[in-house]
Parts: structure tokens; sequence; C-alpha cells
């Protein structure tokens, strides 16, 4: 499919022959690609779903579809960036990877905060329509300290390499690390290189780099 065809998500609550458009997608399709009657789209539910079909007076119409695997990436837990673009840009990055969840942690040392749900969703399906996926991030709501995710490894110098994960959330701590009282004993460390990375760059190296995440 060219790659200027939209591609836009829409849930999953399609009918037998056509899905309904709703607003932002409408402006969108309309006012900014210019969509007339009959002009091609995909389309995905955003759970492996994707379909080729054609756009008509705020419906989509379904047309040849497939399902795609799930890519093997780890879910992922940050310390969110004091700065708001920075955050988005962790957020939408690790969406287009296709990295099936997104937890925030709340640390000593972190100075960030989360922006309304709506807001991180927004990035997220806006990543997974730009990067043309099939799988939407799952993010969380609220922030969680780092001993409620289990099982869990933390990014750390000196630990293990990338490719010995072998399942469970990757957290990534905030600029200031995590306290010595934060990181539960029976957590593994994974170590992704020889420097210090910012929040946003660690997350996406480890999402990268660690070992495929067995099936769930």
């Amino acid at each position: 499919m060219s790659a200027h065809v939209p591609h836009v998500y829409l849930g999953n609550k399609w009918g037998d022959t056509e899905i309904e458009v709703d607003s932002d997608h409408l402006n969108h399709l309309e006012r900014v690609m210019r969509l007339g009657a009959g002009d091609p789209v995909s389309y995905t539910d955003g759970t492996g779903t994707i379909g080729s079909g054609t756009y008509r007076g705020g419906m989509v119409i379904r047309g040849e579809e497939r399902s795609i695997a799930r890519p093997a990436r780890p879910p992922m837990a940050i310390a969110p960036p004091r700065d708001r673009q920075r955050l988005r840009f962790a957020v939408e990055k690790l969406a287009e990877l296709g990295v099936p969840r997104l937890h925030f942690l709340r640390t000593s040392h972190g100075e960030g905060s989360l922006p309304t749900l709506d807001k991180v969703v927004a990035w997220s399906r806006g990543a997974l329509e730009q990067s043309r996926g099939v799988w939407l991030m799952v993010c969380d709501t609220e922030q969680m300290p780092l001993d409620e995710l289990s099982p869990r490894w933390v990014a750390h110098p000196g630990g293990e390499p990338p490719q010995k994960y072998d399942g469970g959330v990757i957290a990534i701590g905030p600029e200031g690390g995590f306290s010595d009282d934060e990181i539960p004993a029976n957590t593994r460390r994974l170590d992704l290189g020889p420097t210090i990375l910012r929040v946003e760059t660690a997350a996406i190296v480890a999402a990268v780099s660690a070992g495929p995440c067995p099936p769930s």
C-alpha cells in the first residue's frame, strides 16, 4: 500500500461492512488529507487487525483484512522526564516500536509528572497511525512505585547484557537514578552500555536491544 494512503486507528466497534469515523479523524481525513468518496484508506483495530478499505461520507468501507502478530517487545516502565516534550517523545517512539504496555513510575528522585490520560493516549494513537502499526500500546493511568511491577528488570550499569532478558517489565529510572531502598532485592539489572542515557534514550535502547519477549 502506498505510504500516502491514510492509516487510521478505529477501535474495535466495527459494523459488518463499514466503520464510523469519529469527529477527530473526520476533520483530519476531509480537511487535511482532502479525502473524497472512494479514496483508499487503511485502518486498524489496534489489536492486530489491519484492513485496506475506502472512505465515504464519514465511514470507512471495509475491504481486505489480515492479522499481524504482535512485535516481540518488552513491556516498559519509565520515570517521566520533567520536560513534557521529552515524555511525549518517549511515548511516541515506544508506541512506534510496538511496545505492548507502558507503565509510569513514581520515584524518590523523579521530577516529572503525567499529563491527562487523554493526552498520553492521543500520543500513543498518533504514533500508531504515523508508523502504520496495528498494535496499540496500552498506557497506565497513574504513576506507581517500582515494587508494584513483577517480574521486573532495572536498567543499571554493570548488570546483565540485554541478550539475557527473559521476560518481565524493564524499568528506566529518573535522571538522578533510583534510591537504594526503591529497588527490591529480587530485581535483575540490565546493562544498556557504558554511558548514562537520558530516560527516553534508555527506554528506546532497552526496547530494541532486549531479547525477544516470551509469548504471553
